[in-house]
């Protein structure tokens, strides 16, 4: 087998859960090429990662044409697909178009499933998606950590001290309290530890908050905020934190993948499905975001 297209869509997080199939895949089939086509924001990650060589935007026109009538018409779709050995595509068909449509364009082997889990199971959405093509259990608590090999010992042992938080999500209902956050970076700043605050374009609102939170640093060196940077960048500076805090959201994700401990608050997600996955993560979760105290926090650091 030569190529796999992998097409799935979803936010970070849903994209960022592939990567560890994806590594999977590429050990089962040694030397095949894999194109990903996922959440724009995650694709250069996978080829940094080297989990995929070629990456496409599923928000592209083009990608519309698997749901269409007339089939599949344009011309480098089609070469793409030509070329394709199987094409595993991670959404729901329940009309078997894009089954149709891949097979018209000459992929040999198709694989469709749906891309999380029915219900009624409580499997880990990577054990799933490895299932679903055949994989056996990968073991969400137990994956290696993915590297960027772009970190330089000088510039680690520089920033290897911050504690990286992240205090957004994609859902509000999936939001640890602002306040508590707040009442985090104090206690860090209290024992001497800098805090790299993140935030992504949905997060300014919640991150005004949190600085209003706040009074001034002890020292300017303490505090550092990362805004709307890519990916990539965002994972460079994570690689040389010593732990995270965050939501249930596609940073903390991404935190975990990477290694880095990471203590990940849940809502109303249920971790038995969503955990991050990594060699260092905890996991906080109460009844209520508002039962999830700052001390079981702090407790829960790496420090």
């Amino acid at each position: 087998m030569n190529s796999i297209l992998v097409i799935r869509p979803g936010a970070i997080g849903d994209a960022l859960l592939t990567f560890p199939v994806l590594k999977a895949l590429r050990e089962q089939y040694d030397g095949m090429r894999i194109t990903l086509v996922s959440n724009a924001q995650v694709l250069p990650l996978a080829q940094a990662f080297g989990v995929a060589e070629q990456a496409f935007d599923f928000q592209d026109i083009q990608w519309s044409e698997l749901f269409s009538s007339n089939g599949i018409r344009t011309s480098s779709m089609r070469d793409l697909l030509e070329q394709t050995d199987l094409a595993i595509c991670w959404m729901r068909d329940p009309d078997g178009i894009i089954e149709h449509n891949l097979k018209m364009s000459g992929v040999k082997q198709i694989i469709i499933a749906p891309g999380r889990p029915s219900e009624s199971e409580r499997v880990h959405i990577v054990d799933y998606l490895a299932h679903t093509v055949g994989l056996p259990i990968i073991g969400a608590r137990f994956i290696a950590p993915l590297s960027l090999q772009t970190v330089t010992p000088s510039s680690k042992d520089i920033t290897n001290r911050f504690v990286a938080i992240h205090p957004g999500s994609g859902a509000v209902e999936k939001c640890w309290p602002i306040s508590r956050f707040a009442e985090v970076i104090k206690r860090l700043w209290e024992q001497n530890y800098p805090v790299l605050l993140l935030a992504g374009p949905a997060d300014s609102e919640r991150v005004d908050d949190v600085l209003k939170h706040l009074s001034l640093p002890p020292k300017p060196e303490m505090f550092k905020m990362l805004k709307h940077a890519p990916l990539v960048e965002v994972a460079q500076r994570l690689q040389q934190c010593r732990c995270y805090l965050g939501n249930d959201s596609g940073i903390t994700h991404l935190a975990a993948m990477l290694g880095v401990p990471t203590v990940a608050i849940f809502g109303p997600t249920d971790p038995a499905i969503w955990r991050p996955v990594g060699p260092f993560v905890k996991v906080l979760q109460g009844h209520t975001l508002e039962d999830v105290t700052v001390d079981a926090t702090i407790a829960c650091f790496d420090l």
